[in-house]
This record gives structure tokens, C-alpha cells and sequence, in this order.
């Protein structure tokens, strides 16, 4: 009994990890000890640090200037000024998911 259960986990997709071709959609997740956000319109991750808002797609971290769809529409920025571009902001060091 215990090969046919074995039998029947081999060719199930991995609950949790993306398949290719599959589309993400939008949605947080909590990764390397942060939450961070997929925006699949951008194809891009988007973190703050509760000061400054980043974006990364996979090769690190960079202030994100709201030059994308993210934060455009259902989004209230407040006060919130976009670093220039001489300011020396701390890139956040955490990694972001990446479907295997």
C-alpha cells in the first residue's frame, strides 16, 4: 500500500512553487523574513521599509520612483516624497522569492 501512495504523489505539481507558464498574479509574501509584494503587471517585487519604497526584479534592490503600474490606482501616497536621486539611501539586503 505504501508504493501505491508513493505512486500517486510522483507527477502531482508542488503545492506553493509556480509552474511555468503560470501566472502569479498580484500577492504578498512573506520571504528571507520580510513581506514583500508581486505586481505581475510589472513582473516586479515591491517592498518598503516603512521610509522608502523599493522594487526589485531579482538582481537586488532599487528605490522605486512609481515609474510602473503599482501605486497608481487604489493607492493613497500621502505625503510620501520619492528619494532624489543625490539622497543616500540604504538598499534593503533580503532576497526575494524566486520560483524554482
Amino acid at each position: 500500500m505504501a508504493i501505491a501512495g508513493g505512486a500517486l504523489l510522483i507527477g502531482q505539481p508542488t503545492i506553493g512553487l509556480a509552474q511555468p507558464n503560470e501566472v502569479l498574479k498580484d500577492h504578498w509574501r512573506n520571504h528571507d523574513g520580510h513581506w514583500s509584494y508581486w505586481h505581475e503587471a510589472d513582473k516586479r517585487w515591491y517592498y518598503t521599509d516603512g521610509t522608502h519604497w523599493f522594487f526589485s526584479t531579482g538582481a537586488g534592490w532599487e528605490p522605486y520612483r512609481f515609474d510602473k503600474h503599482f501605486g497608481r490606482e487604489g493607492f493613497e501616497r500621502g505625503e510620501y516624497k520619492i528619494p532624489p536621486p543625490e539622497a543616500k539611501v540604504v538598499l534593503p539586503k533580503h532576497e526575494v522569492w524566486r520560483p524554482r
